[in-house]
């Protein structure tokens, strides 16, 4: 199996994907540019995490406060896996970082 790679925006170098992190910005190793992983991904990954244990504790039958405890519980376990682990199965998207403070939108 054949693993997607990333690549730098701007120098177009290969990313190793242990270096990406999904919260702020990382520096391409050869260019040294900023770089973020896309908002969208990182939705991706907090809806994702907070989904499936959801439909875990729900299909196992909690109901009402104990399903909210446990699904608050399940969380955290499930975004550090996802957040750590799913970015080798599903690469994210790498553009050029853009501080959240910043008044240009750049983006568009």
């Amino acid at each position: 199996m054949t693993r997607l790679l990333l690549k730098c925006v701007k120098c177009g170098a290969t990313l190793k994907q242990a270096t990406v992190t999904l919260a702020g910005a990382f520096s391409c190793p050869t260019c040294g540019t900023r770089l973020q992983v896309s908002a969208s991904y990182t939705q991706f990954i907090g809806w994702g995490s907070l989904l499936v244990p959801t439909l875990f504790f729900g299909a196992i039958g909690l109901r009402g406060l104990h399903l909210l405890a446990a699904v608050l519980a399940g969380f955290v376990p499930v975004l550090y896996v996802a957040a750590n682990f799913l970015k080798y199965a599903l690469p994210p998207k790498v553009e050029i970082y853009l501080p959240e403070d910043s008044t240009l939108n750049l983006r568009d």
